[in-house]
């Protein structure tokens, strides 16, 4: 699977501690939607700082690659100050961070992953989003973290722009436990965001589970575009998991039904799976 380094540090990274759930308002997705841009904002400043032009190049990449990807970070402070000016004085402001980045191919890698689940969020709390406007700014800001994701992927690496004929909605939890890997600190005068983070979750090839939550009884649920199952977990193991084409996730839960998952059953995770696909395969809607 590609970007296995930038996925292993989302089960090496500590997890963040978020307090209770509570409902959901506008303003709580607003800020949601800002402590996610503060993440990516400061993930493209401090390492487009760190790698020049001569390092770019001596890894491989072309000048247009870190001159596009400078615009990507121009991209992701204006969704900063777009989002902050909407929340005026109750805007979130930015945490600390931990990426584990260590050369200009695990940033390229760690941008890919980050883009990418920054659709997934903005999908996946859409239909929570009550007031008309806020929908359309936040679908202007999702379409263009997807151009970002299919630019570093394809452009970049040269694999595939997309993983399906439809992208993979995540909810709020979901999201927050992919990001709070990467979350040290945060301010004490943030807002509380009504999210929780679930423990680390990795899965080997073999369907070997390493997670702190219990594995009894539990089962692994698939997510890849609109397509979600659950396979169970037996002796630690996950059986017979799928290998959707592109980018999925995948939770532990207590819930074998896949349509009653949700963060009230989920043990753990999300874990990210990758499994590109060559040019010359079908790319149907997943099916498992």
């Amino acid at each position: 699977m590609k970007f296995a380094a930038a996925f292993a540090l989302l089960g090496a990274l500590a997890s963040y501690a978020a307090p209770a759930k509570r409902a959901v308002t506008d303003t709580d997705i607003l800020q949601y939607a800002l402590t996610l841009e503060h993440l990516e904002n400061a993930f493209y400043h401090q390492y487009l700082g760190q790698f020049d032009q001569a390092a770019f190049k001596k890894a491989g990449y072309p000048d247009w690659v870190r001159n596009r990807i400078e615009n990507i970070a121009e991209h992701e402070a204006q969704h900063v100050a777009l989002l902050s000016g909407a929340l005026g004085s109750a805007a979130t402001q930015p945490c600390t961070y931990s990426f584990g980045v260590t050369d200009p191919a695990s940033f390229v890698a760690t941008a890919t992953l980050i883009e990418n689940v920054g659709v997934s969020a903005y999908l996946g709390a859409a239909s929570s989003i009550v007031e008309k406007a806020y929908v359309t700014v936040a679908g202007s800001i999702l379409t263009t973290e997807a151009r970002h994701q299919a630019w570093l992927y394809s452009s970049v690496d040269k694999g595939p722009a997309w993983s399906g004929p439809e992208d993979t909605p995540l909810d709020f939890d979901e999201v927050y436990s992919i990001a709070s890997a990467f979350i040290t600190a945060c301010p004490s005068s943030n807002p509380t965001l009504p999210v929780k983070a679930f423990p680390a979750l990795a899965i080997a090839q073999d369907g070997t589970i390493t997670t702190s939550a219990s594995t009894d009884g539990a089962f692994v649920q698939v997510i890849a575009g609109l397509t979600t199952n659950t396979f169970p977990v037996v002796n630690g193991k996950v059986q017979g998991l799928p290998t959707p084409q592109g980018i999925s996730y995948a939770v532990l839960t207590s819930q074998g039904n896949t349509t009653l998952v949700g963060d009230d059953n989920i043990l753990a995770g999300p874990m990210i799976f990758n499994y590109p696909f060559n040019s010359k395969q079908s790319n149907p809607a997943p099916a498992f």
